[in-house]
């Protein structure tokens, strides 16, 4: 769902539709993380008391990155979800040197959870084998 997504965003905004592309990217992002969260962490939301930052680099994290990289990626999500979903769609407001290399980012962050997705398979599929 999330790759569907992320490719309809440059078409809008070649279309001039920036606003829906933020959406299309925040979309993506969104998706791809709970995929991320259910399978390393067994939930789509963080409990009660813990914030989606310290959620998500907690998934990186048991996923094999280090802190350093799960906290670059949990600040990704923050990002996206506040300078794309809010300020470029809800807002209204884009800014192509503020707000597409976000939006070019959300690339990079979609194969990175499809690479630890496959990883955790190929684990999974090895164990449940022997």
């Amino acid at each position: 769902m999330a790759r569907q997504y992320l490719d309809e965003v440059f078409k809008l905004l070649e279309h001039g539709d920036p606003f829906d592309a933020a959406e299309k990217v925040w979309a993506a992002v969104k998706h791809a993380t709970i995929a991320l969260t259910m399978r390393v962490l067994g939930e789509a939301v963080p409990p009660k008391g813990v914030s989606w930052r310290s959620f998500i680099k907690e998934a990186f994290m048991k996923a094999g990155l280090s802190e350093g990289e799960a906290s670059r990626w949990a600040a990704y999500f923050i990002d996206a979800r506040s300078r794309l979903h809010g300020d470029c769609f809800y807002g209204l407001t884009y800014e192509e040197e503020e707000h597409k290399p976000l939006m070019e980012e959300a690339r990079e962050y979609i194969n990175l959870i499809d690479e630890i997705l496959r990883k955790i398979e190929q684990r999974h599929g090895e164990s449940s084998t022997r």
